[in-house]
């Protein structure tokens, strides 16, 4: 599973996207934050969360999440 901004390889699945996403949030990089914020969550979540909602976003399309909304 490639992350969709930067396209790191996460081969661990939503795990590894999820730890490399919360770790590009952290540093505040503004191409991940929005993507995260647009598509999966606007809200500040730990890894295991981001994990969930990136599984279900892949399984569905979207997450039950609050997102920003364009």
């Amino acid at each position: 599973m490639r992350c969709p901004v930067c396209g790191v390889d996460g081969r661990d699945g939503h795990r590894a996207l999820a730890a490399h996403l919360t770790e590009q949030a952290a540093r505040s990089d503004g191409a991940h934050v929005m993507w995260l914020n647009r598509n999966v969550t606007k809200e500040r979540v730990g890894v295991d969360e981001l994990a969930a909602l990136l599984r279900e976003l892949a399984e569905t399309g979207a997450t039950r999440a609050t997102r920003v909304k364009r």
